[in-house]
């Protein structure tokens, strides 16, 4: 298999060729322009050869036919009636009036024959020194070319060095940190190929850390649902046959209801990680709001938070329902653990909805990172007592599933009393519900 070449080579030789071709093209361009204007200078100066013949050397009836000059450098010959022609050389001889060029035991010759008024006048200029200037002009100008090719190539060694390097050497970070490094990875000049390899061996790790978190989840799902239909069948069972006081048989509602969650927001988890996405289903918003916020009541009044549903009645909207339902239990839950004591409004209708708090706010450095999984920099609400209180997975979440259906979650604290957290959800081209 033939080698590739590395990244620095190929700008090396992309640079070289470059130059190269454009020189040699200027080289081209002046040999040409060169060598016409030698040929017209040539022409030019043949005929004002013939022009100072027929001027100061033929006298019409008197100037005998045959050789009139014979130098090195300008012949000259006189035809009348084929009379002389044999002094002309045998390739000139049929020649008709006009300009010629001819290549003739290594000589450069031009000719010009005229008919004058005592013959037929053929005039030869010897330009072969003329021409083999020409040649040594353009000899030079591929010396240049060599020189200027060898001088872009040292440059663009060190323009490669300068601009590439540091690719090259994050190409190779790169590729010693990759997982399941082959032992000629750092070996291979070709970086494009090693940047490949480096990614699809990331793209491997990912597909199995990916692949081994859906198994878990799905073995998650199966351990946990044995459990929890005993617990909630036993609590059944329990409000059945015990003669229980109202209080107790709310607490026993309170743990079948809550079992129906974890059921139902394991089962939407996995859908959400496997990319299947419930249906739209019509609801009524504010029927929905609280029915929701009612199963975490009791929470919310221990916590000091009161909760007012103000979505007016009559708003339906076609949407998935469980992934609404998550992201408001996530809103109230944020509300319960970060604002209370404080009230909590949810308004809003069709478009979207509004949870707004009269709580002790966020500060504004810790907004742009409302929505980031945990790190080491929680976000932290303002307010001493909640020093030592941090943000877990609702919020995330929470901003994950509006993503993956297309909504806008955003947040803006303190509000214009500055006390209080917004947040807004905008269900973005949610078509509403028939009534």
């Amino acid at each position: 298999m033939a080698r590739r070449r590395s990244l620095s080579e190929r700008v090396v030789w992309a640079v070289t060729g470059t130059v190269a071709l454009l020189v040699g093209l200027q080289s081209v361009l002046a040999y040409v322009a060169m060598h016409a204007q030698e040929d017209e200078l040539s022409e030019s100066m043949l005929q004002r050869e013939v022009q100072q013949i027929v001027t100061h050397i033929l006298q019409p009836g008197l100037t005998p036919t045959g050789t009139l000059i014979d130098s090195t450098r300008v012949s000259a010959w006189l035809t009348r009636d084929g009379a002389g022609a044999e002094t002309i050389p045998a390739p000139m001889r049929a020649l008709a009036p006009g300009l010629y060029h001819f290549y003739r035991d290594g000589k450069s010759l031009h000719v010009a024959v005229t008919d004058t008024d005592d013959g037929r006048l053929t005039v030869v200029l010897d330009a072969t020194t003329t021409e083999g200037r020409v040649d040594r002009f353009a000899y030079t100008l591929f010396a240049l070319w060599l020189v200027c090719v060898g001088a872009t190539v040292w440059i663009a060694r060190g323009v490669a060095a300068i601009a590439v390097g540091p690719i090259v050497a994050a190409t190779r970070t790169i590729a010693r940190s990759a997982p399941d490094q082959p032992p000629t990875a750092g070996e291979r000049s070709d970086e494009a190929g090693v940047l490949m390899e480096t990614f699809n061996r990331f793209r491997d790790r990912v597909d199995d850390m990916v692949e081994r978190e859906r198994e878990f989840a799905a073995n998650l799902d199966h351990e946990i649902r044995t459990p929890l239909t005993t617990i909630r069948t036993d609590a059944e069972l329990i409000g059945l046959e015990a003669d229980l006081a109202p209080q107790q048989r709310q607490r026993l509602d309170r743990i079948a209801a809550s079992v129906d969650e974890i059921i139902a927001t394991t089962e939407s988890t996995l859908s959400y990680s496997a990319g299947r996405f419930a249906g739209a289903e019509s609801i009524d918003l504010r029927d929905f709001l609280v029915v929701a916020c009612a199963a975490m009541a009791d929470r919310a009044a221990a916590r000091g938070l009161r909760i007012v549903v103000e979505v007016g009645a009559g708003e339906r909207v076609a949407i998935d329902r469980q992934a609404l339902l998550t992201i408001v239990r996530n809103m109230v839950r944020n509300a319960i653990e970060h604002a209370a004591p404080a009230t909590l409004r949810i308004g809003g209708d069709r478009r979207g909805l509004v949870f707004g708090d009269d709580g002790p706010g966020i500060a504004p450095e810790r907004l742009a990172r409302m929505f980031e999984r945990p790190s080491q920099d929680h976000r932290v609400d303002a307010g001493a007592e909640r020093g030592r209180r941090v943000r877990g997975l609702g919020l995330a979440i929470a901003r994950r599933l509006c993503d993956l259906q297309g909504w806008q979650l955003e947040v803006r604290s303190p509000l214009a009393s500055g006390r209080g957290t917004e947040f807004t959800l905008d269900f973005g081209a949610v078509a509403p519900a028939p009534g």
